[in-house]
């Protein structure tokens, strides 16, 4: 299957485009190629082989992907000359390695932006398709390839109703936090299989496909912002710039799980505005492939004046109506949600009709993440309630919250779904409630921590401690653990051994403490009767605090048996 490339100009942008947030370049530029191309996208998915680059007389050569704010600046022969380096740097960069080569180049550019990218295109040689003619030539050209490529309808979003009837296990979402692993980590020698740009690490969903543990991801847009995660900035000429990642294999989803997509509202809660538009929402939700769709709010947190709060609060409904009518207008490639904000507890149930009455029929309840439990749990009976007066009772969703003493309380009010990553978290956060075993009983993971950390390395130089003497004994720990797992130590010598090397790290933790807790965890040796993916391949490597494979196959493990829990509808994890 040959890989192609296509190169646009980038000379007509939409009016009213945002000066100061970025949308995709595809969704910037309004000329009739770009017309053509998001007309193609709204049918058909984007096709695996298919790559888009613009070219910018601000920009230069980039990936179509990647976010363009408002700009004025025109391309003139001057500055083609001068943009001439970047095009050959992108277009070499372009043609190298496995994932990136690119076998055709078709190039539609007017005479004032080819002598930009004259000189990249040269080692190209017979793969440059050049589109000749007028803008209507040019048009049917890349009609023409658009339509030669095999690409799949795209297909009505499934709506997923509403669960009848009262106490009915709840969806899970486990929210994306980048938490990457390497597939062939070296557990035994305690080495990476490669460089991390050559190992090709995946997403902990993806690896743990054995054992479910979650009803799909959900991944914050936010990460737009940084520069981390699927969606995270982009320079222009990544891989990833080119066309959209495919998240859906990404997370290794199938046709069961579903990708729910959120605005992050908590990354700019100190701001006066949301981060992120309405239209970029869309944009990405569409562009990414998303299943679900959430509408931009802004959290009245109640550091906040009464006056900031309800301006919030307005602000977030104006929002949701400004969502649903472009997502109506855009062609309903997603199924949206409407975020839910509230100043109390009246006006989130007040707002749950007024969405309804937009034509909403899934609505996420915001901003319950910092509140206690009774005041959460205030907001959402009286959603619930609201929800129950409708003609329909809408789906709805808890962003953010897992409360263990809530939660029958939370079933009972036949809430549809919820996010919370707590439980992976803890495999790391706490001291004695790392893994969570198939009886709902939580252990304490023992820690080995590496030497070779930087902040673990400074505080012992600053501490002048022998750092010889604690790598001979980390690998003594470390061993000693092995071997015990494998039956070849005693429980004595390998709690010896671990405790021998924790009590030069500094730790104000109290020793005898410590060996009760690894005791019991090693003694009752519960990654023997666990069964999911990682244990039954990993043993007792995953009960063992030490780096992020390790720690994140723990959460990974921690979160398959929180979702066994909530389809069975267990009280034992209710402890939290």
């Amino acid at each position: 299957m040959k890989n192609h490339l296509i190169i646009l100009g980038c000379s007509d942008r939409k009016s009213g485009h945002s000066r100061n947030r970025a949308l995709p370049a595809i969704e910037t530029y309004d000329g009739p190629m770009y017309q053509s191309l998001r007309k193609f996208l709204r049918e058909y998915q984007w096709p695996a082989n298919l790559y888009v680059s613009a070219l910018s007389a601000r920009h230069g050569l980039f990936g179509a992907v990647k976010g363009i704010a408002h700009y004025d600046l025109r391309m003139t022969p001057e500055r083609a000359r001068e943009l001439t380096a970047q095009c050959r740097a992108a277009l070499s960069k372009w043609r190298g390695g496995d994932n990136a080569a690119v076998d055709d180049v078709h190039v539609a550019l007017g005479k004032d932006y080819m002598p930009a990218v004259e000189p990249g295109l040269v080692p190209y040689g017979d793969k440059v398709r050049r589109f000749e003619g007028g803008i209507g030539a040019k048009r049917r050209r890349l009609n023409e390839l658009l339509r030669s490529f095999s690409a799949k309808p795209r297909a009505a979003r499934r709506f997923v109703e509403p669960a009848p009837g009262i106490n009915k296990p709840p969806l899970y979402f486990l929210p994306d936090w980048d938490d990457l692993l390497d597939p062939r980590f070296d557990f035994d020698a305690d080495e990476f299989s490669g460089a991390k740009s050559e190992r090709g690490d995946l997403h902990c969903h993806r690896l743990m496909q054995l054992t479910p543990m979650c009803d799909g991801i959900l991944v914050s847009l936010a990460q737009r912002q940084t520069s981390k995660g699927p969606l995270r900035k982009l320079d222009g000429t990544e891989r990833e710039a080119l066309s959209p990642k495919r998240l859906r294999e990404h997370y290794g989803l199938g046709e069961s799980r579903f990708l729910f997509g959120d605005c992050g509202a908590f990354s700019y809660v100190s701001e006066d505005e949301p981060a992120i538009t309405t239209a970029q929402a869309i944009a990405l939700y569409e562009l990414y492939d998303f299943d679900f769709g959430t509408s931009v709010d802004h959290i009245p947190i109640r550091a906040l004046s009464d006056e900031e709060r309800q301006a919030r609060v307005k602000l977030t409904i104006s929002n949701a109506a400004d969502f649903i009518k472009m997502w109506r207008k855009r062609g309903k490639l997603f199924t949206p949600v409407g975020a839910l904000q509230g100043a109390d507890a009246a006006q989130y149930a007040d707002n749950v009709r007024q969405y309804y009455e937009m034509g909403y029929r899934h609505m996420a309840v915001g901003g319950l993440v910092p509140l206690s439990d009774s005041d959460a749990l205030e907001i959402v009976e009286a959603v619930s309630a609201a929800a129950d007066r409708l003609p329909k009772r809408p789906w709805i969703h808890l962003f953010g919250i897992y409360r263990p003493r809530l939660q029958e309380r939370f079933r009972a009010l036949n809430i549809s779904s919820f996010d919370s990553a707590s439980y992976f978290r803890k495999a790391w956060l706490q001291s004695d409630r790392n893994y969570l075993t198939q009886s709902g009983e939580w252990r304490s993971a023992i820690r080995v921590p590496m030497t070779r950390d930087g902040r673990t390395r400074k505080r012992l130089i600053e501490s002048g401690a022998d750092l010889d003497l604690l790598n001979e004994r980390e690998r003594f720990a470390l061993q000693a653990l092995i071997d015990y797992g494998n039956g070849n130590l005693g429980l004595n010598e390998t709690l010896d051994a671990v405790l021998e090397y924790d009590k030069w790290l500094l730790r104000r933790s109290d020793s005898n403490s410590m060996r009760a807790k690894y005791k019991r965890t090693l003694e009752n040796k519960p990654w023997q009767d666990c069964g999911c993916s990682f244990c039954e391949k990993l043993g007792i490597h995953m009960l063992i605090f030490r780096g992020g494979n390790r720690n994140r196959r723990r959460g990974a493990h921690n979160t398959a048996m929180l979702y066994g829990q909530i389809r069975r509808g267990d009280k034992s994890g209710n402890s939290g």
